[in-house]
């Protein structure tokens, strides 16, 4: 027996509690950021009065922008004007979830104030985006426009195609290297120019760390 059973709760009283406490409001785009990171949202939806007249465009100015984070894994990225977000209305008043410690009695009753209300950056899959990361059958793809950093970016990898050709060059060359040394019998030759083994080829420029 779990407790919401022990309380006599079922499921459905379960599901019920949660949207009770958590209200989505609507969708809307990013007009603006701020420059504390929060932003100003364009609601996706016009008010509509009774007899059908549309109003204008309702704004709300810095919203708070969460993201997926906790203490084994956190994501941070960069978002802009026009960018579409999906605004969730809590009843309790939570001006900053940074703020959170631990429970408290409310600043205020007014459930769905615009004080309340958070930005989650949730919309179809973009293939404009700067980063993209696709995860299908255990495999994860990662594409980026700039460097993809593991662990620090002061290190660079090397790729084998690029290193074996080089190496197989320099063993080509001295396997061909022939000099005289004054014993008879030994190879005779003009000396050649001194081996020299370039593997920058190999380096790669768009995946650093620094482990």
């Amino acid at each position: 027996m779990n407790i919401a059973q022990a309380m006599g709760l079922s499921e459905q009283d379960l599901i019920t509690s949660v949207l009770q406490n958590f209200f989505i409001l609507d969708y809307g785009y990013i007009n603006k950021v701020n420059a504390d990171k929060t932003v100003n949202v364009t609601h996706a939806a016009k008010p509509v009065l009774l007899d059908g007249t549309e109003l204008s465009e309702t704004t709300t100015d810095n919203v708070e922008v969460l993201t997926l984070c906790g203490a084994g894994f956190s994501i941070q990225w960069d978002y802009k004007a026009k960018d579409k977000v999906l605004l969730l209305g809590l009843k309790d008043y939570i001006q900053s979830v940074e703020d959170i410690e631990k429970a408290e009695v409310p600043q205020a009753f007014m459930h769905y104030n615009r004080s309340t209300i958070k930005a989650l950056p949730l919309c179809v899959f973009s293939d404009e985006a700067k980063v993209k990361v696709i995860i299908k059958n255990g495999k994860m793809t990662i594409d980026t426009e700039d460097k993809l950093e593991l662990n620090g970016n002061t290190k660079q990898f090397v790729t084998w195609a690029e290193l074996n050709t080089a190496l197989q060059s320099f063993v080509n060359a001295l396997n061909s290297h022939t000099h005289s040394n004054g014993n008879e019998g030994s190879p005779t030759g003009a000396p050649i120019v001194p081996l020299t083994l370039d593997i920058s080829g190999s380096k790669t420029e768009s995946v650093v760390t620094g482990g």
